[in-house]
């Protein structure tokens, strides 16, 4: 089909127009793949490929009975296919990931997908579209896939970034397809083939700075609320940790001694020598970034121990200087002049607003904290934007890198910054798709993991640890949400993770309600024995309630939130039913009803339970109402409700038949 086809199409559907160079470029693609089955080809970002990449399934269209368009996250699966895929070839393309096959049984002719629900639903493709390629070469999994499908055509796209790794393809796909025709496409060419290209400001690139196990180990006890002590220091502590590296910590906690209890955490990465999370994530930047060929580099820390860390760290890539709030304007200004006459490589400051620092000339900035002050960023990256308008092409292109520490709290600062980011002309493409998944959610969801794939919350925050299980105390409580509330909330918001209440523990409770309106009616002697002062308060608010007990509130509920991923939601449906199972069988022969109702409320759902139980010729019949907040999912709540109902069913004629007067709070 001709190209000039799809340019009517894209213009009436989306609305905008192929630039020249990107037709060009659809142009060579076709003209390889008349003699090539494999092709990669490098752009810079925000240069338009998936334009391109739609130029590629309209001229294979009728050539395969498939195409695969291969995303490397749901996320973009999602954006890619309703932004462009649907709107340009309707109803011949789905979107599939996360293990659905829908659109792979239904036979349509390109489907979005990532590789692994790819692999799962499909045993051949014929031709592969790979969004952001560098993700497949080098991991071994991925390959695999790609080896499995034997396409006929591999057709990859990825990003112009600056680095110095070469692709290792798997010689199993070279054997298949042949060796890869690269087409590549820098700044420079792309003006030359359309003198309309606009170059970027600058391109963000964004590196993961990883605890190393002991670190981890410490992070998590502050995430977890095992460190103790002033809340406000505590919270502090915890982001000086994460933000700026063990040496800044170290230093803050020397300083705050008496208002933490001491730990062996703490200890243990004070004795440490090694080199913090964001040292070595510096290294790992300037070895792909060199300082040889991106000199001078300006690297910003607020904090100044962790500048002289670096300074120690990277003292063997180059000729380095800090400067810091206490460095002389003279110091400052000498350091600058020296700089530009390339007697220094890479200057450290802990400097922002403040004159002296404005060097033009610079290529690369490394931020390796983000400023949570909106000022102060815009400040550090108009050191490197602002710099010689007078150059033209390629060299005129600035880079911007920063240092996150993923699983914390570091990644959700970077919303405002991307923003800034874009506003001031800067290419945020490949940083945005890099950051997904990386912040606290992630951390919920590797504690899970490590936790066998179900935990209790109380298992991730300490603070939520109950010494005894007394309704009493649940209904007058008015807990204060912790630091970890909200990323569990936003793991469940997310569809990370699902959860059930415990079951033997919301039984226990339970039990107590009926124990309660027992009281209000029984007598003789198995009401001389059970009904203490407790119980017979439970019943009194019975009697005021109308028989009916709330148990509404979130952060008294949370403590009994077991938290399982997602994707186990079959595994533990089948043992909460065999769990139901068993507790038939255990009341089998007792007298009792249990009804389940559901209603929908806010983002969730609400238990209605409604439990009738007779013993010595009495018959109780409370109502129990349970809240599940961020839950939809009524097989599994009406499944969880009717599990707590028969735990608390034979609690209640365990305590009822024997001389214990006293439900097992333990």
């Amino acid at each position: 089909m001709p190209l000039d086809d799809l340019n009517k199409l894209v213009r009436e559907r989306l609305g905008i127009d192929t630039y020249p160079y990107q037709k060009y470029i659809s142009e060579e693609i076709e003209k390889n793949l008349d003699r090539k089955g494999f092709i990669i080809i490098s752009m810079p970002t925000g240069s338009g490929k998936t334009l391109i990449e739609l130029s590629v399934a309209y001229h294979l269209i009728n050539k395969v009975n498939n195409i695969i368009v291969l995303e490397p996250t749901r996320l973009l699966c999602d954006q890619m296919y309703h932004r462009f895929w649907r709107k340009v070839f309707g109803d011949n393309v789905g979107v599939e990931y996360e293990g659905n096959c829908e659109s792979f049984e239904k036979g349509k002719k390109i489907i979005v997908s990532t590789p692994f629900t790819t692999a799962k639903c499909l045993d051949k493709a014929e031709a592969m579209i790979i969004d952001e390629v560098h993700h497949a070469f080098g991991d071994a999994r991925y390959e695999e896939i790609l080896v499995n499908l034997e396409p006929r055509f591999l057709i990859g796209f990825t990003a112009l970034l600056p680095s110095y790794k070469k692709y290792l393809i798997d010689p199993r796909l070279i054997k298949l397809l042949g060796k890869p025709e690269y087409l590549v496409y820098d700044f420079k060419s792309l003006t030359k083939i359309d003198p309309s290209f606009k170059l970027p400001k600058a391109i963000a690139d964004i590196f993961d700075s990883e605890f190393n196990n002991l670190e981890d180990s410490v992070y998590e006890a502050f995430f977890k609320g095992l460190i103790k002590g002033n809340k406000e220091t505590i919270k502090f502590l915890e982001l000086t940790f994460y933000t700026y590296g063990k040496e800044a910590f170290c230093e803050s906690y020397r300083r705050l001694i008496g208002k933490v209890e001491e730990s062996p955490y703490i200890d243990s990465i004070c004795d440490s020598k090694d080199l913090s999370h964001k040292a070595r994530a510096l290294r790992s930047v300037l070895n792909i970034y060199r300082v040889e060929e991106f000199k001078p580099v300006l690297i910003f820390t607020s904090r100044k121990s962790t500048a002289y860390e670096f300074e120690r760290a990277i003292s063997d890539l180059g000729k380095v200087k800090v400067i810091t709030g206490d460095s002389s304007r003279y110091e400052r200004l000498k350091v600058v002049q020296n700089l530009r006459k390339g007697e220094i490589d890479v200057l450290i400051s802990t400097i922002v607003g403040e004159e002296g620092i404005d060097i033009p000339e610079a290529k690369l900035l490394i931020m390796t904290d983000v400023p949570q002050s909106a000022l102060r960023f815009y400040q550090r990256l108009g050191r490197l934007i602002r710099g010689k308008e007078k150059e033209e092409g390629e060299s005129a292109i600035k880079y911007l890198v920063v240092t996150l520490t993923p699983k914390t709290s570091e990644y959700d600062n970077l919303d405002e910054a991307l923003r800034n980011l874009y506003l001031e002309g800067v290419d945020v493409s490949y940083l945005i798709e890099k950051r997904e998944d990386k912040g606290p959610v992630a951390r919920v969801v590797e504690i899970i993991n490590k936790s066998g794939g179900q935990v209790l919350i109380n298992q991730i925050d300490d603070t939520k640890k109950k010494s005894n299980l007394s309704l009493l105390s649940l209904l007058e409580s008015n807990e204060s949400k912790s630091h970890v509330d909200e990323y569990i909330d936003r793991t469940l918001r997310d569809g990370k993770a699902l959860y059930y209440y415990d079951e033997e523990m919301m039984g226990k409770l339970a039990s107590q309600v009926l124990l309660g309106s027992y009281c209000n009616i029984g007598f003789g002697e198995t009401y001389m024995r059970l009904c203490n002062s407790e119980y017979k308060k439970i019943g009194e608010i019975l009697l005021r309630k109308k028989g009916n007990i709330k148990l509404d509130r979130k952060s008294s509920l949370r403590p009994f939130m077991k938290l399982f991923l997602s994707s186990n939601l079959n595994e533990v449906m089948k043992e909460l039913s065999e769990k139901k199972s068993k507790y038939e069988k255990e009341l089998e022969g007792k007298d009792y009803n249990v009804e389940v109702h559901m209603s929908q409320i806010g983002n969730g759902l609400l238990a209605q339970i409604l439990i009738s139980a007779s013993v010595d010729s009495v018959t109780v019949n409370p109502k129990i109402q349970i809240n599940y907040y961020d839950l939809k999912d009524e097989k599994l709540v009406k499944l969880n409700s009717l599990l707590i109902a028969y735990s608390s069913l034979i609690n209640f004629y365990k305590l009822t038949s024997t001389g214990n007067g006293k439900v097992n709070s333990k």
